[in-house]
């Protein structure tokens, strides 16, 4: 691999392991200031061992904690012990094994409810869908992951969402993985709700008119086996001011009609920054549909799609320089498969400097660089920073990290492309005088 990501040190700190280790508590206690995160097995956690932790975690002031890797069914109990000891907690994880069905997180909410009143970050990760009973009004950053061992209709899960939206009115940001196989296989029924649709109404706009307002809600992050789902979930947002969304499909669905994803849902939210689409189908009306949005959202500055699908939108527009006026950031997943006649990502981006609208990075995602290059050969004498990205598919370490790691290609590596050259330089140039852009501050490597 020709470069690489910088990955933090893991700040969750086990406490028991170091006890048995033969750590004494005099020497945890006077590293007090390093350690951030605590992290509990709660299956290898027996009672005894958390009644001998009382007195340090009460002295450590513990701010964020991780339950993690039960095999096994857990009593409420056992967690209400370990958090009555952190009465400070901010930042709370509960991460079930995927293949285990123990974890009930009815409970766990109950008792997170009662013993973490501060806190503000939440992470459930292979849970049922009872996360609906989650209610707090000061929570400003929630991941769910629903347990895919465990199907349940649409109607059931997607009415669990429209409860925790109205039960979370201070959330900021949101990240949503529902991979769990549906008993059915078409929209969820309203009318299960407790409320009918309108005369002619379509169930989007039955799921827009049930939508809670999110008035804090800025980024939502949904991954998701299906079209369907994608558009339920996005319609119970559309009374939010979302300023990122990414929206990945899993490899289960295939091409609906436009109806079943209409692009422009997204038209509720001209606000947005960041965006990250799936693979679409680009096929009339759908397409032109996309050109008219992208044209709309004059302040999106980062974008993230499918080489072949942008380059597709592309030749669509006619005009590179009509589309998506603020782009700053382009990254592009896959590396491409077909060697497109009217359009590439070089010409693209030429045609944007021409014009004064110039793309201030291009970021290739995964390994797949050498084929992307390969591809693209009109980059030489482009004034753009390149490099690569890798995603961060959930909230990361203490501080709920969730922006991607983004990584500059060194001049050996643009020197190996034929990328190295007077414009090159001139681009990094610019990015070290603070003229470069970026949701992250790109390490070089």
């Amino acid at each position: 691999m020709e470069y690489c990501y910088r990955h933090g040190f893991d700040p969750y700190v086990d406490l028991l392991s170091l006890m048995r280790g033969g750590t004494p508590l005099r020497r945890l206690l006077a590293q007090r200031g390093r350690i951030a995160a605590v992290t509990f097995a709660l299956d290898t956690t027996p009672h005894s061992s958390i009644h001998q932790l009382g007195r340090i975690l009460r002295q450590l002031d513990i701010h964020v904690l991780r339950f993690s890797h039960s095999r096994q069914w857990i009593p409420p109990e056992k967690m209400e012990d370990i958090l009555q000891l952190t009465p400070s907690l901010q930042h709370l994880e509960l991460c079930a094994s995927a293949p285990s069905l123990a974890i009930d997180s009815a409970p766990f909410l109950d008792v997170a409810e009662r013993h973490a009143p501060h806190l503000t970050t939440l992470i459930l990760r292979n849970v049922p869908t009872s996360f609906g009973r989650l209610s707090s009004q000061i929570l400003r950053n929630l991941e769910v992951r629903t347990n895919i061992n465990q199907p349940q209709s649409n109607t059931e899960r997607v009415l669990a969402f429209c409860q925790l939206l109205e039960r979370t009115p201070s959330l900021e940001r949101l990240v949503l993985h529902d991979m769990t196989p549906s008993e059915d296989s078409w929209w969820p029924d309203p009318s299960s709700w407790g409320f009918e649709r309108v005369a002619g109404e379509s169930y989007l706009m039955a799921l827009a008119r049930r939508s809670p307002r999110l008035l804090r809600l800025r980024v939502f992050h949904l991954r998701t086996s299906n079209y369907v789902e994608a558009s339920a979930y996005l319609g119970l947002l559309s009374r939010s001011n979302l300023t990122e969304l990414s929206v990945w499909l899993g490899k289960r669905y295939s091409f609906p009609t436009y109806t079943y994803w209409n692009i422009e849902q997204l038209r509720v939210w001209p606000q947005l920054r960041v965006l990250s689409l799936p693979v679409l189908s680009l096929a009339p009306p759908n397409g032109m549909n996309l050109v008219r949005l992208f044209k709309e959202l004059t302040g999106l500055e980062d974008l993230e799609w499918d080489r072949d699908n942008f380059l597709d939108l592309v030749t669509l527009a006619f005009d590179e320089t009509a589309i998506l006026p603020s782009l700053k950031t382009l990254r592009l997943r896959s590396k491409g498969t077909v060697r497109h006649a009217n359009a590439s990502i070089g010409r693209f981006l030429r045609a944007r400097d021409n014009a004064g609208l110039p793309v201030e990075r291009l970021l290739i995602h995964g390994d797949g660089v050498t084929d992307f290059f390969r591809h693209e050969r009109e980059l030489q004498a482009i004034r753009v920073l390149i490099g690569g990205y890798r995603h961060r598919d959930g909230f990361e370490g203490a501080n709920a990290a969730l922006e991607p790691v983004d990584v500059l290609f060194s001049e050996a590596v643009l020197k190996k492309y034929g990328l190295w050259g007077e414009q090159s330089q001139k681009a990094k140039q610019s990015q070290n005088d603070g003229r470069g852009v970026g949701r992250s501050r790109p390490v070089q490597e």
